[in-house]
């Protein structure tokens, strides 16, 4: 489920965000719809995303859609 504060939406949605990180939209998509972004784009994805103007932290793109629970307890 996406929650309001989820990166895809925190970045304008699926089209917005792969402008942003220069991949796709469908790209971009498939890891919303997989609920993770590969490990192999998400330094680049933080590179553009900050480049961009926007604050973003690793947890971001290792927990796109929001941290599961066990994960939001233990911080």
């Amino acid at each position: 489920m996406t929650s309001e504060t989820d990166l895809f939406t925190r970045l304008g949605g699926t089209r917005a965000m792969a402008s942003l990180v220069g991949e796709a939209p469908s790209t971009v998509q498939s890891w919303k719809s997989a609920g993770r972004i590969p490990a192999h784009k998400q330094q680049g994805v933080i590179t553009r995303v900050r480049e961009a103007g926007h604050s973003i932290t690793a947890s971001d793109v290792v927990w796109p859609m929001g941290a599961p629970v066990a994960e939001q307890v233990a911080a």
